[in-house]
């Protein structure tokens, strides 16, 4: 990376920041040393400030979803309510994210879990059925070493620059794991921040599952509880979605 030369005055600095979205994104490669990655930007993006609302697809990798020995085929019948979200968020010209887990081969996780998503193979991958949105306009896509996402440096200081959001949504899986931990992060993260952000759950668009020490419905129900608890709402779907946010004044109009 070439060496960049920041402004002196910490105003100038923060305006010159704010004036370029690369940067923005790119800024935690100049204060420390960056722990995680992102995929190239393929589509256009606005500057940070002017998204007001954000959407985050969760762990829908292909060794979630489709083959591996974490996978679960039955998650392929969240596909159309994700799909749903994805084009509202499109349409309203908003922010659309990708959070994936892409280990490492010596990943601490495969301490606890089977092997899975290891970089560079076809787990890792974002399953076929979204593949053709990354490279869309609004479109970010983070990689994680870990079940919780929010610990993707370049994703804190995207959430640091994002200084006009109101509102983000999530969907993917697994609820009580993956989904839980980063919105339940991202919401303390918030209040570090000190940034208010209306918080939902949709609820079917996100899953878990069933196996003979982890039973589905026990910690989808403590999942909820735990996301509620911690400020978030849970709607049941896209039209509760919709029908609170013009409750609350969030609802666009594309």
């Amino acid at each position: 990376m070439n060496k960049l030369i920041l402004p002196n005055n910490l105003d100038s600095k923060r305006n010159f920041i704010e004036g370029n979205t690369a940067l923005q994104i790119d800024y935690v490669d100049v204060i420390g040393k960056m722990l995680y990655n992102m995929a190239p930007i393929e589509g256009k993006i606005k500057l940070l400030n002017a998204y007001k609302k954000a959407l985050f697809i969760i762990d829908m990798n292909n060794g979630f979803v489709n083959f591996g020995k974490m996978a679960n085929p039955k998650y392929n019948d969240l596909v159309s309510n994700q799909m749903q979200l994805i084009e509202k968020f499109r349409e309203e010209d908003e922010l659309v994210n990708f959070i994936l887990e892409c280990h490492k081969l010596n990943s601490t996780e495969f301490l606890s879990y089977p092997e899975h998503c290891i970089e560079g193979t076809e787990e890792a991958k974002l399953i076929p059925q979204f593949q053709g949105e990354v490279a869309k306009d609004n479109t970010l896509t983070f990689y994680k070493n870990s079940i919780n996402g929010m610990f993707n440096r370049r994703l804190q200081n995207v959430i640091i620059q994002l200084i006009n959001l109101k509102e983000i949504v999530f969907a993917g899986v697994c609820e009580d794991l993956c989904v839980m931990d980063f919105v339940r992060s991202l919401v303390r993260f918030l209040d570090e921040i000190n940034r208010p952000v209306k918080l939902f759950v949709v609820k079917n668009s996100i899953d878990t599952f069933d196996s003979l020490d982890h039973n589905r419905d026990e910690w989808k129900d403590i999942a909820y509880k735990v996301m509620t608890q911690a400020g978030v709402e849970v709607v049941e779907n896209f039209e509760h979605l919709i029908e609170r946010e013009k409750t609350l004044g969030l609802h666009k109009v594309a």
